[in-house]
């Protein structure tokens, strides 16, 4: 659905008024529109990937169909609230269960996401704080091992 995102981005770009770009990490797999404000760096070496991260104000997932993201893990895990398609039960999950997100499904939705997601303010500084625990409380090394340990022992009874 990244066609989808550009529509949407460029549309908020023309409203906005303001110097968001939005930066595309990965192999490129379709056409990108040429506009000063989509930034498309191909594939990045884990340094460079983490480091984007970081920088971003949010990180945007447009997919329809995941069973499980790494990268919107790898954002919540270093504190960046994450933009979700909506259609996405599995993304919209993680956004409900963290408090560290949006979800959109439609282009108002993305826009006033987009716009509550990057602004400075105290429920931003929850969500990153929210995203932290949640993956560390779901996805962390003692939470795993505790699961696998509850596993193994239904499993030998």
């Amino acid at each position: 659905n990244c066609d989808e995102l550009f529509a949407y981005f460029l549309q908020y770009k023309e409203r906005a008024g303001n110097d968001l770009k939005l930066v595309i990490m990965g192999k490129v797999m379709m056409e990108i529109p040429r506009h000063p404000d989509i930034i498309a760096l191909g594939f990045v070496d884990d340094e460079d990937k983490y480091d984007g991260i970081v920088g971003a104000r949010t990180l945007i997932l447009p997919s329809r169909y995941e069973s499980l993201s790494i990268s919107v893990l790898e954002a919540l895990a270093l504190g960046v609230p994450v933009l979700v398609n909506g259609a996405c039960e599995v993304l919209k999950g993680h956004v409900r269960k963290s408090k560290a997100g949006r979800y959109y499904t439609n282009q108002k939705e993305f826009r006033e996401a987009l716009e509550f997601l990057i602004k400075d303010s105290d429920s931003r500084s929850a969500m990153e704080r929210s995203a932290k625990r949640y993956v560390d409380e779901n996805y962390g090394w003692r939470s795993v091992m505790k699961k696998y340990g509850a596993m193994i022992e239904q499993i030998s009874k």
